[in-house]
C-alpha cells in the first residue's frame, strides 16, 4: 500500500483509502505522515472511507495532512448488532460524529452503495439526528448526534468535495447543477420518529426532472427495465422504510 500511494502522491492523482478499524487506521496514517515528509501532500485530496473507530487523536492526524472522511450509514441497520459484539459505551460513539464535525474536516455521509446501508438516505438522516437505530435502540449517545442541518450537509455539501464537485453540486445556488427534491413532508418541522419516513414527490437532476409521484406523477419520466430481473429493487414500491 505504501509504494501504491506514494506513486498516486507523485502523480497528484487523488485517492481514497477504504479501512474501517482504528487498528488499521493508525499505521496507515504512521506511513501517510513518512511519505508527506519525503513528498507533501500539499493540497491533494485524499480520504479515508468508513472510518468507524477512529480515534479523535487520528481525526486530528487526517486533518493536519488535509484529509477527509466519508462514513456510512451502517449503524443505522447494524448499530444493535454493534453493541453487542463491542460493547455499549464504544457503541454509543461510533463513529465519532460529533467530534468529526466539530473538527471541521472535509466530511460525507454515504449508503457505500447499497452494500453497508440502505439506499434511502432519510434512514442515515434520522439515526444521526435521533441517535437511534430501525429497531428504535439507541446506538448513538446524546453528545454524538448532529443537528438537522448538520445531518443534511453530510449528504450534500459535504459529499461534493469528495467528487472534486464544490463548484456545481452541493448547494441550491446560482452556477450549481439544478439538483433538488420536492419532499413529501418538511424536515425541520416533522417529529425525529417520522424523519426516516420522508420520500420525494419530484427529483430534478441537472433542470431534468427523473422521479415524480403524487401531484407531480404526470411528470415523471418513463423509467427502463429493472435488471437483472431477480433484483429485489423491481419488487418493491419504493426504497427501503424504515417500519
Amino acid at each position: 500500500v505504501e509504494q501504491d500511494v506514494k506513486k498516486l502522491v507523485q502523480h497528484r492523482i487523488p485517492f481514497r483509502e477504504h479501512i474501517s478499524y482504528n487498528e488499521n487506521i493508525t499505521p496507515f496514517l504512521d506511513a501517510l505522515e513518512k511519505l508527506n515528509e519525503e513528498i507533501p501532500l500539499d493540497g491533494l485530496k485524499w480520504s479515508l472511507e468508513h472510518a468507524e473507530t477512529i480515534t479523535p487523536e487520528n481525526i486530528e492526524r487526517v486533518k493536519k495532512l488535509g484529509g477527509g472522511i466519508a462514513l456510512d450509514a451502517k449503524m443505522a441497520l447494524h448499530g444493535d448488532a454493534f453493541i453487542k459484539s463491542h460493547g455499549r459505551d464504544v457503541a454509543l460513539q461510533t463513529p465519532r460524529l460529533r467530534k468529526l464535525v466539530d473538527s471541521g474536516i472535509p466530511l460525507a455521509m454515504s449508503t457505500d452503495a447499497f452494500r453497508a446501508a440502505t439506499f434511502n438516505p432519510w434512514v442515515g438522516i434520522s439515526w444521526m439526528v435521533s441517535g437511534k437505530s430501525v429497531s428504535g435502540s439507541e446506538v448513538l449517545a446524546k453528545d454524538n448526534r448532529l443537528s438537522r442541518a448538520e445531518a443534511l450537509k453530510l449528504f450534500t455539501r459535504g459529499a461534493a468535495w469528495f467528487m472534486d464537485t464544490e463548484s456545481e453540486m452541493g448547494l441550491i445556488a446560482p452556477g450549481n447543477l439544478a439538483d433538488f427534491v420536492v419532499l413529501d413532508r418538511d424536515y425541520f418541522a416533522v417529529p425525529e420518529d417520522q424523519i426516516n419516513r420522508i420520500s420525494s414527490v419530484l427529483t430534478i437532476m441537472d433542470g431534468k426532472v427523473v422521479f415524480g409521484a403524487q401531484d407531480y406523477s404526470d411528470l415523471s419520466p418513463k423509467l427502463p427495465d429493472i435488471l437483472p430481473a431477480w433484483s429485489p429493487i423491481k419488487y418493491f414500491s419504493s426504497y427501503y422504510e424504515a417500519k
